[in-house]
Parts: C-alpha cells; sequence; structure tokens
C-alpha cells in the first residue's frame, strides 16, 4: 500500500482482494454467446475459447458463493422488434452478418448457460449495451453493499467484459479480471483485449484470485 495525499492507496492483488468490499460480476454467460446452438456459432464464430473457458466461470462462480461473498449476474437483453435499438446501435449489431436479435428477451439464447446458477439472493442486473454499468442498477447495488473492489468475469472479452472493465475503474472500484474465466469468439480480439487490461487492470488466473480471498478470509 502507499499513501497519496493522505489517501491509502491499495495496490496489489493481496491488497485489494479484501472479503469484507469485494464483489463478484458474471458478465453475459448466456446461451446466445456460448451453446452450438445460438446466434454468435450460427453465424459462424468460433466457439471454441468460449467453450474451453465455460468450465472455469462455472468453477470460479461456484467456489465464490461458497465463500458467501456478493455475487452479481449481468445479462444482455434485446428488446423485441428493436425497441431498445438506435439506428447506429443496429449498424454496429449487425457489422459482421449476425442476427441483431441476439439474446432476445425471454429466449433460449438471452437464458445463463447450463451450470450458471444466480442464487435467489444473487442480484440479476439485464443491460441492453456493453457497459454493464449504462442505465442499470449495478453501481447502485454495489455502494448499497460496501463494496469498492469488483472482481469480473464473462463474456466477450473485447465486448462487454472490456466495456464493463474500463467503466468499474471509472466509477472509482479497484478492478480485477480473471483472465481464464473471460472469453470470446474471436481469439485474436481476447487476446489483444487482455494484453491492454493488464496495462491498467488487475489480471490474474482465477486460482490465484480464489486462493488469495481465501487466504484473506482465514487472516
Amino acid at each position: 500500500m502507499i499513501t497519496l495525499h493522505g489517501k491509502t492507496v491499495r495496490q496489489t492483488l493481496e491488497e485489494v482482494l479484501v472479503p469484507e468490499s469485494i464483489a463478484l460480476v458474471a458478465i453475459d454467460i448466456q446461451n446466445d454467446f456460448f451453446e452450438a446452438e445460438g446466434v454468435f456459432a450460427q453465424a459462424g464464430r468460433d466457439m471454441s475459447l468460449a467453450q474451453a473457458h465455460l468450465p472455469n466461470m462455472r468453477r470460479f462462480i461456484a467456489e465464490w458463493q461458497s465463500m458467501d461473498l456478493l455475487t452479481v449476474f449481468v445479462r444482455q437483453i434485446t428488446l423485441p422488434d428493436g425497441r431498445g435499438d438506435s439506428p447506429a446501435w443496429l449498424r454496429l449489431k449487425v457489422r459482421d452478418g449476425k442476427s441483431p436479435s441476439y439474446t432476445l428477451e425471454g429466449s433460449w439464447g438471452a437464458r445463463f448457460c447450463d451450470g450458471i446458477e444466480p442464487r435467489e439472493k444473487d442480484p440479476i442486473i439485464e443491460k441492453l449495451r456493453p457497459d454493464a454499468f449504462l442505465g442499470t442498477s449495478l453501481d447502485m447495488i454495489l455502494k448499497a453493499n460496501g463494496i469498492d473492489s469488483v472482481v469480473l468475469i464473462g463474456a466477450n472479452t473485447e465486448g462487454c467484459v472490456e466495456s464493463s472493465v474500463r467503466s468499474c475503474a471509472h466509477h472509482d472500484y479497484y478492478t480485477v479480471v480473471a483472465e481464464d474465466a473471460v472469453a470470446s469468439s474471436n481469439v485474436q480480439f481476447h487476446a489483444a483485449s487482455l494484453v491492454f487490461m493488464k496495462n491498467r487492470f488487475l489480471v490474474a488466473p482465477s486460482t490465484r484470485i480464489l486462493d488469495t480471498l481465501k487466504a484473506n478470509l482465514e487472516q
């Protein structure tokens, strides 16, 4: 830790992972972004990385919940008939040829993947854009629970994850990414996004994050 302008600044992973003030935010672990029958796969996307990292996400969430720490689930939603989509947003959604109606509200594609199981007490946030904080109650929920540090996992690395990571830091949270519990349908974009995030934020393997938290819980 260091002190700047009379303020204590936590710097290392060990200092940031304080059980009393940390939350997990799981981003968009939904069928359309992971499964072979989902919109992304049907559009010809390479789902190998998503499928490889999905078990890591399941394990991470289960272990986090077992420590009884705040767990927030976020899911992307598309409203019927494009009611939440501006022309500019529709242009972005269809730029690579996929349907604009992925994660359609109420559809199978919008559901969480098998094994991603929010408990009754776990908040579920629905969003219309990549940034999990934009137009949602996420910041309010985190602050209401005394959270100052957030670990993020989910998909897609260079899209909704990175957008939410940036916004998380901009909302003044210590921000951590579990590098083997994020995924994308584009391996190159995934790798490039991790390079960027490692330059600015705390990025570590999921096992190191969990082991550090458990050690801090025992102190």
